[in-house]
Order: C-alpha cells, then sequence, then structure tokens
C-alpha cells in the first residue's frame, strides 16, 4: 500500500482574508461537492438525497432512538432476536454512511465529516437509514479516516448496547462496508476523471498488480488502496479478493462480517458470506461474476 503524503502546511491568512478552510466549511461549497458526486454514487445517489422528515445527526447516538431502528428491524424481518436486528440495521447504516465520502475522496480528494454532530440524517419507511449530508467537509483522507473512527465509535458503543451485538462484530461490518463502497469509489473515479487523479485521491498508485487491467479493475485496486487508508483501529484489515471470470477478474471484499439475514429469514447465507466454506464462497462468487457479466 502507499504511503499517505501529509499536507503541506499553508500559511494563515492575514485579516479579512479567507482561506481554505472556510471554503469548505461554506453550504455553498459542500452543496456543490454533493451535486459533483451524485453520478459517480450511482444507485446510492439516494444516501445523499434526504426523506422529507430530516434529523440531527446525534440521533444515531441516542439510545432510544436506535433502540426503535432495531425494533423496525425486527419487524420488518419478523424476527424478535435484537442482536440480530442490530445487526441488519447496521449493515445497511453503515455502508449508506459511507459511500458519498469515499466516493468524493476518490474523485475529489475530500470529503464530508462523517462525526453525527454535523451530519443530518433520513429514515427509509422500514426504518433503514436512507440518506446522511454534512455540513462541512475535510480535506483530506487522513483527516476523513480520523473523524469516521471517532464518528463509528460514538454509534457502535450506543448500538451495542442496545442490541446486544457485540462491538467487534460492528467494527467488522464498518470495515467491509468501506471496503465494498471504497471498491465502487475507485471504479467511479477512474471512469469519471481518469486514473492519474484517482490515484492521486486514494494516496498515489495502488499496489495490488493488476496495472495491465482495464480500467474497472484498475479502478478498484485504486479503491482497495482508499479502503486500506481510511480504515484504522479499531476497524479491522479490509481483505480483497480476485475471481477470475471469462474475460477478467474482478475484485471483491473477502468479508470478515457476517449480516446475518440467513438467521432472520432461515434462507440461505449471501454470496460472500465468511461463514461458507472458502471453496463454497469462491464458487458462489464466480458464478456471481459469470452472470453480471452477461447483463
Amino acid at each position: 500500500m502507499s504511503e499517505m503524503s501529509r499536507p503541506e502546511q499553508v500559511p494563515r491568512p492575514r485579516a479579512g482574508e479567507k482561506s481554505d478552510d472556510d471554503e469548505v466549511r461554506t453550504p455553498g461549497a459542500v452543496t456543490s461537492a454533493y451535486e459533483r458526486v451524485s453520478g459517480p454514487l450511482g444507485d446510492f445517489a439516494r444516501t445523499i438525497e434526504h426523506a422529507p422528515q430530516v434529523l440531527p445527526g446525534l440521533v444515531l447516538t441516542d439510545p432510544a432512538w436506535l433502540a426503535r431502528r432495531v425494533a423496525d428491524t425486527g419487524r420488518r424481518w419478523n424476527h424478535d432476536d435484537a442482536r440480530v436486528n442490530g445487526t441488519l440495521w447496521w449493515y445497511s447504516a453503515s455502508s449508506s454512511l459511507v459511500a458519498a465520502p469515499l466516493t468524493m475522496l476518490a474523485t475529489a480528494g475530500e470529503a464530508p465529516d462523517p462525526r453525527p454532530e454535523h451530519l443530518t440524517v433520513s429514515l427509509q419507511p422500514n426504518g433503514y437509514l436512507k440518506a446522511a449530508r454534512s455540513d462541512r467537509l475535510l480535506g483530506s483522507v487522513e483527516e476523513f479516516a480520523d473523524a469516521l473512527c471517532r464518528a463509528h465509535a460514538e454509534v457502535i458503543t450506543v448500538l451495542a448496547e442496545v442490541s446486544g451485538a457485540t462491538p467487534r462484530a460492528l467494527w467488522a461490518i464498518a470495515t467491509d462496508s468501506v471496503g465494498n463502497r471504497a471498491l465502487e469509489a475507485g471504479r467511479a473515479a477512474l471512469a469519471d476523471t481518469g486514473s492519474s487523479a484517482a490515484g492521486a485521491a486514494a494516496g498515489g498508485p495502488a499496489a495490488d498488480g493488476v496495472s495491465a487491467s482495464p480500467d474497472a479493475d484498475r479502478g478498484a485496486a485504486l479503491g482497495a488502496d482508499l479502503a486500506r487508508t481510511v480504515c484504522r483501529p479499531p476497524m479491522l484489515s479490509p481483505r480483497f479478493v480476485d475471481v477470475d471470470g471469462p474475460q477478467r477478474s474482478r475484485r471483491f471484499v473477502r468479508r470478515s462480517s457476517c449480516c446475518l439475514i440467513y438467521v432472520a429469514t432461515d434462507g440461505d447465507k449471501c454470496v460472500s458470506c465468511p461463514r461458507r466454506t472458502p471453496e463454497d464462497r469462491h464458487e458462489q462468487l464466480l458464478q456471481h461474476r459469470i452472470i453480471n457479466s452477461r447483463q
């Protein structure tokens, strides 16, 4: 993995002058950043489009509010185990919280501040998180990684208490969400701005040995590099696996977490579930890769 270069020291502005930090805090700059990332987000553009009822981000750390989300999830799946329901809710929410920031980092080198006090959030009708928007931007991957750890720690601590899910399991889910969304962010960045800009946003050229791959695979390498930079303890180190398809390989997250959907529904495990045997998981991913290559 490439080393993240520290930002250059910029002289403080004289009285009356406008600093770069002032600009990333202005509503106009934040709104423009979200507008620019809407296209690259694809289906996840809904994560920056609020529902009619907008709530302060601090609800994410409110025990009573989170307990209601766990209960909502239980009703959705007709399941009464709060640990499973809390895990399912966080599996979706943790992905929604990082989709836009990671795509912004990959395409523009800046990201919205993820800390709850800077967010507004809204819900889907089923109680899952729909969208999250911040009131300020952070100017580097390093700043975002620090802020994300603090933000997730606040949410995970309370969610673990109200649901009974272990903090380690919730951190593992957060890690896999960063990995998945970063892969797509890298692919989008390469398609949107070209490999040189994407590499700079991710901290430099990726060292994954796939530089000769088509653009989508090189974008995934850049995304993997971004994920490794963003994931700091207590998040785990994100892991990836390349699965060969009819024409080329495709990179997937080698998950450390289980969403427990098979427990709630008495159905099958997810294609990439870590509770599958390695052989079964590889076969499932291969079939998934082949099917998607035909679409």
